[in-house]
């Protein structure tokens, strides 16, 4: 089994999956986040995404591609149930791929009812959320931000998001406007965690990994760097 670097990552019940642009790992760190959880023997874990764009019909989405990753690696079936809230085919923002596809886009109470539902009958629940964290969910302007807060507001304690964030130049300003943004929503961020870790990473990188190593508290809560996620960890997904 290949080394998950995400094994000692603490998460809350519910968990949010966000990050501080698209393409900066939130599957593979998912994915990682669901083997870490069932290694340390949660026994039944949900992965949920409110909205899939860019597939379709029956064609794999994020979700299928998370459990892909975590039956590799020996998660049994029966431990990791999958869902999706609502698939759009073009690879875009869900209010315009919703509007090319010609549907109304669910509401963001349905979303939080959905992830309260799992929540009943599994023991962690990661949601994987669309590009970064101020991506329009509904057609009301809600966003992955706001879904986190309303869903600390229905479990409390039990919520908390991680946000994925790219190791290359420019992560630092992308990272703190990113937890800037959800600090002022009032959402609790778990940690960061560095997607797309490269096999041999700049000085650049180094230093970036250090840097978030070592943040700053936010209104007195220390944001950990949980880890960092290597670029096609384990088998090939996107």
């Amino acid at each position: 089994m290949t080394h998950n670097p995400l094994a000692h990552a603490p998460l809350p019940r519910i968990t949010i999956v966000t990050g501080t642009d698209t393409d900066v790992g939130k599957t593979y760190t998912t994915a990682a986040l669901a083997v870490a959880a069932w290694s340390s023997g949660v026994q039944r874990i949900a992965v949920y995404k409110p909205q899939q764009t860019g597939v379709r019909g029956d064609d794999p989405g994020d979700v299928d591609d998370v459990a892909r990753l975590a039956h590799t690696v020996g998660v049994p079936s029966a431990a990791l149930t999958v869902a999706e809230g609502q698939r759009l085919t073009e690879p875009m923002a869900p209010p315009p791929a919703a509007a090319i596809d010609g549907v109304d886009l669910l509401s963001i109470t349905a979303h939080v009812e959905r992830v309260m539902e799992l929540q009943e009958s599994h023991d962690l629940v990661l949601v994987e959320g669309s590009g970064g964290v101020l991506v329009e969910l509904d057609g009301q302007q809600h966003t992955i931000a706001d879904l986190a807060r309303e869903l600390q507001g229905r479990a409390g304690e039990d919520a908390g998001t991680v946000v994925v964030t790219r190791p290359d130049l420019g992560t630092l300003n992308h990272t703190l406007l990113t937890l800037e943004a959800l600090h002022h929503r009032g959402v609790r961020v778990s940690g960061v965690v560095l997607g797309s870790w490269p096999a041999h990473p700049d000085p650049v990188q180094e230093s970036n990994r250090d840097y978030l190593a070592d943040l700053p508290d936010v209104s007195g809560h220390h944001i950990p760097l949980l880890g960092a996620v290597p670029a096609g960890w384990n088998v090939g997904v996107s």
